[in-house]
Parts: C-alpha cells; sequence; structure tokens
C-alpha cells in the first residue's frame, strides 16, 4: 500500500510503500513524527502525547482516574 506523509500544513515530508493490510492504519509514527489518516493513503501530521501508565497511577487530578 502506497502512503503520502504531509505536514500539517499540506506538505510533502515523505512517500513510502507499507505492508499490505485490510484497510489503511489510522495512525503512522515516521521516527519521531505522528501523522493520522486524511484520505486513504494521505498522512497528516499531528501534534501527539504519550502518556506513561506509570505517570498516570501518580498524578495530581483525582478527576482523571479512569
Amino acid at each position: 500500500m502506497k502512503v503520502t506523509l504531509k505536514t500539517a500544513t499540506g506538505n510533502l515530508v515523505h512517500e513510502s510503500e507499507i505492508l499490505s493490510q485490510n484497510k489503511y492504519p489510522e495512525v503512522i509514527v515516521w521516527g519521531q513524527r505522528v501523522f493520522t489518516i486524511f484520505a486513504p493513503g494521505v498522512y497528516w501530521e499531528v501534534v501527539c502525547c504519550y502518556v506513561l501508565p506509570s505517570a498516570i497511577a501518580h498524578h495530581p487530578y483525582p478527576e482523571l482516574e479512569g
């Protein structure tokens, strides 16, 4: 499957082939950059945050308890 990665403003970052699947993935991580699907095969860069499970256990906000 061919995918095109673009910046948040639509500039080309990279084009590549990924392993064929039944559908395109929702998110692609490319190095330290994260892209979400915009159209079939086209991904736009997004801001992403990864929360470590250990950090959740020690946070000061009880309303975030799941």
